[in-house]
């Protein structure tokens, strides 16, 4: 996933790949960047932070992650912003900053001590539940 983004009137966007061995050599290499004027690491992606769980690392991590939802890609505020152990602490995940994630506090609620691939396969059961009901006539 590419993990690049821009600041837009105070809210995070994604933007376009970029550029790859294999898709333009001088453009990888900043030639083509720097023939334009842009910077050479103008597109240069925050590494993911490691280690502890603290202040300064979650912060990272919502810099990371774009101050967007791991899951949904809503847009992450101080009030909506809430921490989830990706692998769930029940099932052995530890509480290190690699095994967390910031999701919006209603997603985290839903999901709650499941992991994300339980979270995502009820998500998909309850789309395609829905889907099948609406198509028989029921009400949404």
């Amino acid at each position: 996933m590419d993990r690049s983004c821009t600041k837009h009137e105070g809210v995070a966007e994604w933007t376009g790949a970029e550029p790859t061995p294999e898709s333009n050599d001088l453009a990888f290499l900043g030639g083509t960047s720097a023939a334009r004027g842009v910077a050479l690491h103008s597109h240069a992606k925050p590494l993911r932070p490691s280690g502890a769980v603290t202040t300064g690392t979650i912060l990272q991590l919502l810099e990371w992650q774009c101050y967007r939802c791991a899951l949904t890609n809503r847009p992450l505020t101080p009030d909506t912003a809430s921490l989830d152990h990706i692998v769930p602490v029940r099932n052995g995940g530890k509480h290190c900053i690699d095994n967390v994630q910031v999701l919006h506090k209603e997603v985290n609620r839903a999901k709650s001590t499941m992991t994300n691939e339980e979270f995502i396969l009820l998500c998909r059961e309850v789309v395609e539940h829905a889907a099948r009901h609406h198509s028989e006539g029921g009400e949404s």
